[in-house]
């Protein structure tokens, strides 16, 4: 079983697994519509973190994993918590950055917007605020993004991921403007 990672997954491997393949999937674009009280924000001031929303003309880069033979459930039952605040789980075609690889079935965590956490689309100000100013139990939301646009820029360097580099643009604008305030 292969599981896809387009968001913390990424860069927060803590599970096993027994080879992990840069790649794409096709027909979705990533988005920082899901809301998180239980990892990047709080009840009542939600962080942002990714989730996809269909698009057809979309193209996501991200990272699959293969969990260790004899250990899937197992470690599926631990994404499935992992992933508990909203997302649910679909099936999509996989293809590998490595093109003498074959597309191959993936498992794929998915923030729909029927989810009690989906916040769904805002002005990119607006989101950037949002994660400028949340703080959760896995720490602050700006780590996450920080985290994220670095690992795809590492993994994929020709991919231009607008929203994501957008946001990260605006929140070090905002951190460098609060830091400035702070030196007044």
């Amino acid at each position: 079983m292969w599981v896809f990672g387009y968001g913390s997954l990424i860069w927060k491997v803590d599970f096993p697994y027994e080879e992990k393949m840069v790649g794409r999937i096709v027909g979705y674009s990533r988005r920082f519509w899901q809301g998180s009280t239980d990892h990047r924000g709080v009840p009542g001031k939600p962080g942002r973190v990714v989730t996809l929303v269909e698009d057809p003309e979309g193209c996501v880069w991200g990272v699959a994993y293969r969990l260790p033979a004899g250990q899937e459930c197992e470690v599926k039952a631990y994404l499935d918590f992992r992933e508990k605040g909203g997302y649910r789980t679909t099936t999509v075609i996989f293809y590998p950055k490595d093109l003498s690889v074959k597309p191959f079935d993936v498992l794929l965590y998915i923030g729909t917007c029927d989810n009690p956490n989906y916040l769904g689309p805002a002005p990119l100000e607006e989101i950037a605020e949002q994660i400028f100013n949340a703080v959760g139990p896995s720490g602050r939301n700006t780590e996450y993004l920080f985290e994220l646009a670095n690992s795809i820029r590492n993994l994929v360097p020709e991919d231009a991921d607008e929203h994501l580099f957008s946001l990260e643009k605006l929140v070090k604008e905002l951190l460098e403007k609060h830091q400035n305030l702070n030196c007044l």
